[in-house]
C-alpha cells in the first residue's frame, strides 16, 4: 500500500522539485520509501509503505527489464498463483513482492491482465519503448487516482492534495460546488476545476507523442454476474466459502495484521470469520484483539464487547470526542470532504499507535447484500416498486375493475398505478442545490457515458440489482472507500475488506432481492448464513449505524469559532462565494439559525483548502532523492 504520483509535461520540460513536492505531501501514504523516475517528458513519482517484501527489492517506481516502469498502489492478493504461472512460463522474479507480478503480467497479458488480478490497486505502467503511459484502477475503485489535464500538463496523484502541492494552480469549482460530493464521485470528478478521478474498473492509455487519452473499461461489473442455484442450502454454502476465502486471502502480509469491530453485522461477520478460519491458515502476523471505537452515541459499543467476550478476545478501545473542535484544518484536508468524518481517522491512529500496518474491516457488504434498504429513500423506492408490480398482477388476474376497486379502498396507494422510477432522473439528476451564497451558471453532465450505457442494460435486471448496482458503481460506494482510504492512510493503515472481493461482491449483487430483504431484516441472508457463528442478540438486532459525522452543535465555542474565520480577509473576499453576505447572516442572529448549516458547510470547505496551503507550504524538499532506480535485473 502507498502514494502513486505522475507528471505529463506537454511543453515544458520536467521539474523534478515539482514531482519531489508531490510525493512529500503524499508521505503519509508510504512513510517506509520515496523515489523518483524520469524518461523525457514524464516523471513518476513514489511513496512506499512496506508491506510484502519489506527489502529494498521493493522500492519504486520498479523495472525489472528496464522497458516497463511501474507506481503502484494497492494489493494483488493473489499474486503468488499469477507469480506460478509466470514463472512455468519462463519469467524470472528478483523480488517477493506483488508489483513485479502485475510488470510481468502485463508484459504477458497486456490489458488482460488486469481481469486476472484480484485485489485493489492504482497503478501507472510507462513503456518507454512504445511511448505510452497506462493507468489502471480496481473494479470497485477501492483505491483512488485522481487526475488534472490541461493544455500544460497530464497529473495523476493518489489523492488531490498531491495534485494541489504541484506547481499546477487548482482552483475550486463554482458550479461543482453546488453539488453533493457523492454526485460528483458518480460522474467520477471533483469539486475543482479539471480535476477528475479515473473511473474503477478503467483504464487510461496515454499517447506520449501526442498526448490522446483513450479511455476504456476493462472491467463491467453486469457482464461479469455469475448464475446462482436457486437452492437456497447451496447459496448459503456458496457465499460463506466465498466470504471465507476472500477473508483468508487477505491475510498474506509480512507485517502485523489488525482488525476493527463496530458491533453491526458486517464487520462482527468477518470477525468471526478470523476467530473460525484453520489456525493452520492464519498468519502469524494476525492479531484478533479488535480495536472498538467509543462515542457519545454508539448503539452497538456493548455488542462489540459482547463479541470480544464470545471469543475470549481483549479489546483495544478507541476514544472519540465527538465535540472536540481541534484540528478541523488538518482533519478535512486528510480525508479531502468538506464534512467532518473524523471519528475513521482515530481508529487508524491508534492501530498505528500500536505498530500495525494493515487493518481487515467490513466494508462493502451494504452495497451488494441490501444493506440500505432501510433508509428511508431506498425503502421508499422499494414499496413504490412493490405496489407497481402489485397493480400489474391484479390488472392482469382480475381486470381493470378490481384494481380501480384496491385504489378506491387502500387511499394510501392512490396515484402510483404504474409507477416507472426512472433511475437516471433519481440517482443522478442534474439539479442543484440551492446556494446562495455561490453563483454558479452552469449545469454539470452527471450523466456520463459508462452510465448511459449501464442505463440502457440495467432494464432488462431486477429492480433491486438496478438500485444497487448503480450505488456500487457509480459514486455511493466509491464515495464510502475514498473516505476510508483517506481516514486509514492518513496513519499509514491499508484497509483490506473481504466482502470488496469481486467473488463476493458479484456474488452478492446476483443474489435475488427477496434474499436480501425479508422476514423484516436486511441484509437478511447474510444474517441467515453465519447465524452459527454470532450470539443470537448480535444477529438479531437491526440498528443499522455508520461513523458519525461531527455535528455542528451551536455552542459559543463553535460559534465563535466559524465568526473568527469568516472574518479572516481569504473568507471575505474569496472568487467563489459572497463572503460578505455569509458575514451578514451571520451577525444576524435571527438569518443565522436558518442558515448556520450552509454557512458551515463553506466554512468546512475553506478549511480543507487551507489545510492543503499549510501543507504544501510546509514541504521540505531533498535535494539527495534518487532520480532512477531498482532496475532489478541489473542489481542482482
Amino acid at each position: 500500500m502507498c502514494g502513486i504520483n505522475g507528471i505529463i509535461y506537454k511543453k515544458n520540460k520536467p521539474n523534478l522539485s515539482e514531482i519531489q513536492r508531490m510525493n512529500q505531501t503524499i508521505r503519509h501514504r508510504g512513510p517506509d520509501d520515496e523515489g523518483i523516475y524520469k524518461f523525457e517528458n514524464v516523471v513518476l513519482g513514489h511513496v512506499r509503505l512496506s508491506i510484502l517484501d519489506l527489502s529494498k527489492k521493493g522500492k519504486q517506481p520498479m523495472s525489472n527489464d528496464g522497458r516497463l516502469w511501474i507506481t503502484y498502489n494497492g494489493e494483488i492478493y493473489n499474486f503468488k498463483e499469477i507469480k506460478k504461472q509466470l514463472s512455468d512460463l519462463g519469467y524470472k522474479f528478483y523480488s517477493k513482492t506483488d508489483t513485479e507480478v502485475i510488470l510481468n503480467a502485463y508484459k504477458h497479458w497486456g490489458i488482460e491482465s488486469f481481469q486476472r488480478f484480484n485485489g485493489m490497486w492504482s497503478f501507472a505502467i510507462l513503456d518507454i519503448k512504445e511511448k505510452k503511459l497506462i493507468i489502471s484502477r480496481d473494479r470497485y475503485g477501492v483505491k483512488p487516482c485522481y487526475y488534472y489535464n490541461d493544455n500544460e500538463k497530464f497529473i495523476f496523484s493518489s489523492e488531490i492534495k498531491g495534485i494541489y502541492s504541484s506547481d499546477t494552480i487548482i482552483d475550486l469549482d463554482k458550479n461543482k460546488l453546488t453539488y453533493q460530493q457523492k454526485k460528483l464521485e458518480g460522474a467520477f470528478t471533483t469539486i475543482f476545476h479539471n480535476l477528475d478521478i479515473v473511473p474503477p474498473g478503467s483504464y487510461f492509455l496515454i499517447d506520449l507523442k501526442n498526448y490522446n487519452i483513450h479511455k476504456k473499461r476493462w472491467w463491467k461489473g453486469l457482464d461479469n454476474l455469475p448464475s446462482i442455484n436457486n437452492n437456497l442450502k447451496n447459496i448459503k454454502e456458496s457465499l460463506k466459502s466465498l466470504l471465507f476465502e476472500a477473508t483468508r486471502l487477505r491475510l498474506v502480509s509480512d507485517v502485523k495484521i489488525a482488525t476493527s469491530l463496530s458491533g453491526g453485522i458486517d464487520s462482527s461477520i468477518i470477525f468471526a470469520i478470523l476467530n473460525n478460519i484453520d489456525s493452520q491458515k492464519i498468519d502469524k502476523n494476525l492479531s484478533l484483539n479488535p480495536f472498538i471505537v467509543n462515542y457519545k452515541e454508539n448503539q452497538t459499543f456493548n455488542d462489540a464487547l459482547e463479541i470480544s467476550n464470545f471469543f475470549n478476545k481483549k479489546p483495544i478501545t478507541v476514544k472519540y470526542d465527538e465535540d472536540a473542535l481541534t484540528n478541523f484544518e488538518k482533519n478535512l484536508s486528510s480525508i479531502e470532504l468538506n464534512a467532518p468524518y473524523f471519528s475513521q481517522l482515530e481508529i487508524y491512529k491508534k492501530q498505528k499507535e500500536n505498530g500495525f500496518k494493515v487493518s481487515i474491516d467490513g466494508h462493502g457488504a451494504d452495497e451488494s447484500l441490501g444493506g440500505y434498504i432501510k433508509d428511508i429513500k431506498y425503502f421508499g423506492m422499494y414499496f413504490q416498486n412493490s405496489i407497481a408490480n402489485l397493480y400489474k398482477i391484479i390488472k392482469t388476474f382480475k381486470g381493470e375493475k378490481e384494481l380501480k376497486n384496491i385504489i378506491n379502498n387502500y387511499k394510501f396507494i392512490t396515484g402510483l398505478n404504474e409507477y416507472n422510477i426512472e433511475l437516471d432522473k433519481l440517482f443522478f439528476s442534474n439539479n442543484k442545490k440551492p446556494y446562495e451564497y455561490i453563483e454558479s451558471s452552469n449545469k454539470i453532465n452527471l450523466l456520463t457515458d459508462f452510465l448511459e450505457e449501464d442505463i440502457k442494460e440495467l432494464k432488462n435486471y431486477s429492480f433491486d440489482l438496478q438500485v444497487m448496482y448503480l450505488n456500487s458503481t457509480y459514486g455511493h460506494l466509491q464515495w464510502i472507500l475514498n473516505k476510508w482510504d483517506k481516514a486509514s492512510m492518513a496513519s499509514s493503515v491499508e484497509i483490506r475488506s473481504p466482502f470488496l472481493d469481486w467473488n463476493v461482491f458479484q456474488y452478492g449483487l446476483a443474489l435475488p432481492g427477496e434474499l436480501k430483504i425479508r422476514d423484516g431484516y436486511n441484509k437478511s441472508i447474510l444474517r441467515e448464513t453465519f447465524r452459527d457463528f454470532l450470539p443470537k442478540k448480535i444477529m438479531d438486532k437491526k440498528i443499522k449505524q455508520g461513523l458519525p459525522i461531527k455535528k455542528l452543535k451551536e455552542t459559543s465555542e463553535m460559534l465563535n469559532q466559524i465568526n473568527e474565520i469568516i472574518n479572516q480577509n481569504d473568507f471575505l473576499n474569496n472568487n467563489i462565494w459572497n463572503g460578505k453576505a455569509i458575514k451578514a447572516d451571520f451577525d444576524n442572529p435571527e438569518k443565522r439559525n436558518l442558515k448556520i448549516n450552509k454557512i458551515w458547510q463553506i466554512v468546512c470547505t475553506h478549511l480543507m483548502i487551507k489545510g492543503f496551503k499549510r501543507r504544501k507550504q510546509n514541504i521540505k524538499l531533498d535535494k539527495n532523492t534518487d532520480e532512477s532506480f531498482n532496475y532489478l535485473n541489473q542489481s542482482n
